[in-house]
């Protein structure tokens, strides 16, 4: 993909990530939780969603300054991060490790909601694509400003 389309593609899935944190959360507060004495506890969630929209828009300005360190012609693969051949061993374990990272954290993004089954499943796997935007992201930055 171009830089920008690149960009604002990523841009989408970080809102979609926190439509469905947002989705699952308010389906968690009107459904309350089962085995919970203390129910007021849920009134903590609104308090998350204003620093998830925070979050959201320091992210996406972050990464729109971060952009312009970008060549404009330059095509960014969002799926090379998967491809292994050629790189030094260094960089297979860095790239490994970001792989089972991230899946770990999908893991735990759908246990918070896991009594949300769909919302649950949106937020992991755009949490995953969001965080592998935001590695490819940074590679590319990183090379335009390596050489």
């Amino acid at each position: 993909m171009k830089k920008w389309f690149f960009w604002f593609t990523m841009c989408l899935v970080s809102i979609l990530n926190g439509a469905a944190f947002f989705g699952a959360s308010i389906s968690a507060l009107n459904r309350g939780l089962n085995g919970v004495d203390n129910q007021a506890a849920l009134l903590f969630i609104p308090f998350l969603w204003i620093i998830a929209v925070f979050v959201l828009v320091v992210l996406n300005i972050y990464t729109l300054i971060r952009g312009i360190n970008i060549k404009k012609e330059q095509i960014i693969h969002l799926l090379d991060v998967f491809h292994l051949s050629g790189l030094s061993k260094r960089v297979k374990i860095s790239r490994v490790g970001f792989i089972i990272i991230t899946c770990f954290l999908m893991l735990f993004g759908y246990s918070l909601f896991a009594a949300e089954r769909m919302w649950s499943i949106v937020y992991a796997l755009s949490g995953g694509i969001l965080l592998l935007f935001l590695y490819t992201w940074k590679r590319a930055a990183v090379q335009r400003t390596n050489g």
